[in-house]
């Protein structure tokens, strides 16, 4: 029997959610882990209106890119980990509490490789965080495969 775009939704959005929750349990996310490679292929699967070209290799959903850093904390592109925690009395130590443009959310640069960022507002929290992270994943590995010639003339 022939799968429609409908079963591979569905099977992508079943993917989507067992993987987040696995995250969540875990605590941390790594987009080139075998989880992260488990949500890239659900989010292109799946390719949702809201990040636009995001299945495009050729071209860069800069439109995106813009919604998606206006919701999340300001360096977090620079970190090698994400962790996601309950509130646990970060706002009481000494790391700056990073609150994204649009989006109210506690977050954490505890060093120079992790940012903490604080779920309160559960599964929806963890769908928002994991998918926009998810995405400027995607869209940073448009930039990798940019030729280095084209990319010098640009600059």
């Amino acid at each position: 029997m022939k799968r429609t775009r409908a079963h591979e939704s569905r099977a992508a959005i079943e993917r989507l959610y067992i993987t987040m929750r696995h995250l969540f349990m875990r605590g941390s996310y790594k987009p080139m882990g075998v989880s992260g490679e488990s949500l890239v292929s659900s989010l292109l699967m799946l390719s949702p209106e809201i990040y636009g070209l995001v299945t495009d290799d050729e071209k860069v959903e800069l439109d995106g890119l813009l919604y998606v850093m206006e919701r999340l904390p300001r360096g977090i592109e620079e970190c090698r980990y994400v962790r996601l925690i309950s509130r646990e009395g970060y706002e009481n130590a000494h790391f700056p509490n990073l609150v994204p443009a649009k989006r109210r959310r506690n977050c954490y640069r505890v060093d120079e490789e992790q940012m903490y960022v604080e779920m309160t507002r559960g599964k929806s929290d963890i769908y928002d965080i994991l998918t926009h992270l998810t995405f400027l994943y995607i869209e940073s590995e448009k930039f990798v495969r940019i030729p280095p010639i084209i990319r010098a003339a640009s600059a």
